[in-house]
């Protein structure tokens, strides 16, 4: 049986999960009573709702147990999953099978590849021919990679971009690691030495920083350190929890409790840049994620609606700021005809 929202579903079937998996069952079978408190432990305290006729026949194997963890994971009938509280951990859905869904927050999102930041709302649905691979990554392995990358330990929890575009060369390129990883994960050597396995893990999580945006994605890529009491932390923050409001610089200032003008200093000096041009970055890239989910066909919208939700007023404006990022126009992204794989993020 389909399911009853099967029109909101993610038509993108990525049937690329080796099979036989490897790995160790860890469930397989229909006691719903068994399989539930088993992924609590593994994952969060959630909401599981049979809403299929099939009876359910799941299966839950764990292809690594690190410090970073890798699962399999099916229900064989229709499910609705729902947190009872967010994650604790980023769960970085790699590749699926079938037709499934996701929201994060509200917001319509691809099932995979994407990443659930610790503390998001979510509700996930899923056919019955659904299959997924994930890993587990947790909050303190991404806390200690921006700290070797920056010099500094972040104010607030790091929360990634919700989508990866696979047709971005780099992220290709770690997605394609990623998957290598979980298939590879229980052979004799990575049994044979857990000090290899943990390096592994680490250069994931920091090829992860380096690949799919966050508010730190610029201090990063420029080795920039946020020194004494976070003025630039807090107002990278500020920039990205109000892409899409109307702000101006004093605002800015003021959430980063500087003045405008050692704001202005700080984002020159580390970023090489002004507070508006990052936000402009910012916007930009939430902009082009909308429109390549209308391109997908995961959610409705224009170009002047994407444009205006996210602070462009006039569409001439955000058409040539767009074109000057991402080298085409916004309507050949949202009309399914972007094939340029080159230009991931906003031109600096």
């Amino acid at each position: 049986m389909a399911h009853p929202d099967a029109a909101h579903l993610d038509a993108r079937t990525e049937a690329v999960l080796p099979a036989p998996a490897r790995g160790r069952e860890l469930y397989r079978g229909g006691d719903q009573s068994l399989l539930h408190p088993l992924l609590d432990a593994h994952f969060t305290r959630h909401a599981m709702e049979v809403v299929g006729r099939r009876p359910l026949d799941a299966r839950f194997r764990v292809l690594h147990q690190g410090t970073v963890k890798a699962y399999d994971l099916s229900y064989g009938t229709d499910v609705v999953i729902s947190p009872a509280e967010p994650p604790a951990v980023y769960i970085v859905r790699l590749e699926h099978r079938g037709r499934a869904s996701l929201n994060v927050e509200g917001r319509t999102q691809p099932f995979s590849p994407s990443v659930v930041n610790p503390g998001q709302v979510v509700v996930a649905r899923w056919d019955a021919d659904t299959a997924t691979r994930m890993l587990c990554i947790p909050r303190q392995l991404v806390t200690r990679a921006v700290r070797d990358q920056i010099g500094e330990t972040p104010e607030e929890p790091l929360d990634f971009h919700t989508a990866f575009d696979p047709r971005i060369p780099h992220a290709r390129t770690w997605l394609r690691i990623a998957r290598r990883f979980t298939r590879e994960a229980d052979n004799g050597l990575f049994a044979r030495s857990p000090l290899a396995v943990a390096h592994f893990e680490l250069a994931l999580v920091h090829g992860l920083l380096a690949t799919q945006p966050h508010r730190l994605s610029e201090p990063i890529r420029h080795r920039a350190p946020v020194r004494g009491t976070g003025p630039l932390q807090r107002a990278l923050a500020y920039c990205e929890t109000h892409a899409g409001t109307p702000i101006s610089v004093a605002d800015i200032a003021a959430a980063a409790r500087v003045s405008v003008r050692t704001l202005q200093e700080q984002f020159r000096i580390h970023l090489d840049t002004t507070p508006m041009g990052h936000l402009r970055r910012i916007r930009l890239a939430g902009a082009h994620a909308d429109l390549l989910a209308v391109a997908q066909g995961r959610t409705h919208g224009t170009v002047t609606g994407i444009a205006a939700a996210w602070g462009f007023p006039e569409r001439r404006h955000f058409a040539a700021h767009y074109r000057a990022a991402y080298h085409r126009p916004p309507s050949h992204t949202i009309g399914g005809h972007a094939t340029d794989p080159h230009h991931p993020a906003p031109a600096r």
